[in-house]
């Protein structure tokens, strides 16, 4: 019989009851064993939801008093170093929530931690195992658009209060150490370079957009919240070497579009993406061969080995069983989180010098 792997989420929030705790069994040969939050009610309605056996009111009494192997990391950003390395430190097995650490050089020691603790560690977001993202690389590995040299996307919402119903107060994401960038520039900062590779250099201009809001939904509905703190808007350019670029909108200051969020664009066409990703749609493709007769967006097929599709966030537990049970590099590596990492870190440099910045890691 396969063996079932024990799960325990720390954090309860609205994302971990969205994506994880509803996913575990459907996603892995995997249990929850334990639910974390230090809001203890939190943890507690996670038990009686979806049927866990413990809740603990924090990481060092999961760790005191429950057998589990795998740990997801959902708690609120500016805690997930500390209790990553806690994690790591009880030799377990390791799923972090975005950005696993403040600094590249914590990274740096929690990487280093596993592995001499010899355990698996996923950082999200998901974005390299997509479907479409994976099947616009094969194209652009087949030479479909020719040179793949451009993109430009956008990732971006009104806010946190404004986009999605919370119980919990959302103030914290316009604190320092938290903020747009490392919410949603994480994001389209991951998607360019799942596509391109790491980035030579930054630039960034960036704006506080909105001082003031108002949190439009939930517990705390009508609630003004300050925001002017840090950025909420941001304009990133990254310089892959050669002729290789990317241009990245990204932010809390657009309450709606209907611009494509990615595009990639290549001396024979353009790869276009316009629908949501956990759909597994097939992306837009234009191209223009004219020794060929051949100039337009087309329909294309599915090709003879086609891409893995995933069905939700949670699809990184089985990245990291897939990691444990073949002694294999997860497709979520920490690596790349640190290089996407150094690039959020090195933007406010950017931003307050007014000039294009060297980039150091790479993946």
């Amino acid at each position: 019989m396969k063996k079932i792997w024990k799960v325990a989420v720390i954090g309860c929030g609205s994302f971990a009851n969205a994506q994880y705790l509803p996913n575990i069994r459907k996603e892995a040969n995997a249990e929850l064993v334990a639910a974390v939050d230090i809001v203890i009610e939190r943890a507690q309605k996670a038990c009686e939801k979806y049927d866990i056996p413990a809740y603990f009111g924090s990481v060092e009494e999961l760790i005191a008093n429950c057998d589990f192997e795998i740990a997801i990391d959902a708690a609120s950003i500016q805690a997930h170093h500390e209790i990553n390395m806690a994690v790591l430190k009880a030799g377990k097995h390791l799923i972090s929530q975005k950005p696993a650490a403040p600094t590249v050089e914590l990274l740096t020691e929690q990487i280093e931690l596993a592995k001499k603790k010899n355990v698996k560690f996923v950082c999200v977001p998901i974005h390299p195992m997509r479907y479409d993202l994976n099947t616009a690389k094969q194209w652009i590995a087949d030479g479909v658009i020719g040179n793949a040299y451009y993109l430009k996307t956008v990732y971006t919402h009104g806010g946190p209060e404004y986009f999605q119903y919370r119980d919990a107060d959302p103030s914290w994401f316009y604190e320092p150490g938290a903020g747009a960038l490392v919410d949603m520039g994480v994001h389209a900062l991951q998607v360019a370079t799942t596509i391109f590779g790491p980035a030579k250099k930054v630039s960034c201009t960036a704006k506080v957009t909105t001082p003031m809001r108002m949190v439009r939904s939930g517990a705390y509905d009508g609630k003004l919240i300050r925001t002017d703190q840090i950025p909420d808007q941001y304009v990133i350019t990254l310089d892959f070497g050669g002729e290789k670029m990317a241009l990245i909108d990204t932010g809390f200051s657009e309450k709606a579009k209907n611009s494509p969020y990615l595009e990639i664009f290549g001396e024979k066409g353009t790869i276009s993406f316009t629908e949501f990703y956990l759909n597994n749609p097939m992306p837009d493709l234009y191209i223009d061969y004219p020794e060929k007769g051949i100039r337009g967006w087309m329909k294309p097929m599915e090709g003879a080995k086609p891409c893995k599709k995933i069905h939700s966030q949670c699809c990184c537990l089985k990245d990291i069983v897939d990691a444990i049970e073949n002694d294999a590099k997860p497709v979520l590596s920490p690596e790349h989180a640190r290089h996407v990492l150094e690039i959020m870190c090195k933007i406010p440099q950017a931003i307050t010098e007014g000039r294009t910045v060297e980039l150091e890691t790479t993946f």
